[in-house]
């Protein structure tokens, strides 16, 4: 677990390092419209604004940075198979979907976890999948006592964390929207994260899952940018054939 996390966290620190520069500029913007109200100047106002271009256009150049740098990172990683890590990517998403499904589901609790344990090889009677995800992805979805909440798979991020040998881990986020026939379910998207290693012959050899606490979740919808409109010809009503 604590080597999962170690991974994670390396292979996203670019991301981490963007979210920590975020926050310091926010505490500098802060810091100094409080110094700008105490001075009672008449250009405060001014002073403000022309401060906070500066701060925002420096934090996207940092961020462009950080992010250019990650990428570089992960294509460095040595030996890594382009296409090896595609189907381990579809294998994973597999696993994912099956223990997600159990939302939607008439079995038990342990019903479930007895399908799954026969169904995967790399899943044991200990595994945290088992004893921890499913019983508190069943019950925040309100499945065990009946069919709970449908969802399907809306996003699946996975990153390469290493590669030794022709063994490979990885971590992802998935982002799972809830499924309603009449339009009226109150249910929010749940986002799982997950770690999976695969062995050299491709098949998965490990699986991890965590369901993304209700803090997290609504910190990640915060940041999940919002839905382009559509383009007027996309909306445009199609124009009449003409035969002839």
């Amino acid at each position: 677990m604590i080597e999962d996390v170690k991974d994670w966290v390396r292979a996203r620190a670019g991301k981490v390092l963007v979210c920590s520069t975020g926050t310091l500029l926010a505490l500098s913007l802060l810091s100094l419209a409080l110094a700008l109200l105490a001075d009672g100047s008449a250009d405060a106002d001014a002073k403000a604004d022309q401060l906070i271009v500066q701060l925002q256009g420096k934090q996207e150049d940092a961020q462009a940075a950080l992010e250019t740098k990650h990428a570089r990172l992960l294509a460095a990683l040595p030996g890594m198979d382009a296409e090896r890590a595609d189907r381990d990517r579809a294998a994973a998403r597999s696993v994912l979907l099956s223990l997600t499904d159990s939302s939607a589901a008439s079995r038990t609790v342990k019903e479930t976890q007895a399908a799954l344990d026969a169904r995967y090889a790399f899943l044991g009677t200990s595994s945290r999948i088992l004893t921890e995800f499913i019983p508190e992805w069943m019950a925040a979805t309100g499945a065990g006592k009946g069919a709970g909440t449908a969802y399907q798979l809306a996003d699946f991020d996975v990153d390469v964390a290493a590669v030794k040998g022709l063994d490979y881990s990885y971590i992802g986020v998935a982002r799972l929207d809830p499924v309603s026939s009449d339009g009226k379910s109150t249910a929010k998207s749940e986002y799982v994260v997950f770690t999976f290693a695969t062995g050299q012959d491709g098949t998965v050899a490990s699986f991890e899952a965590y369901r993304a606490s209700g803090r997290t979740r609504d910190q990640l919808v915060a940041q999940r940018p919002p839905a382009s409109a559509p383009s007027p010809a996309e909306t445009a009503s199609p124009e009449p054939s003409h035969s002839g």
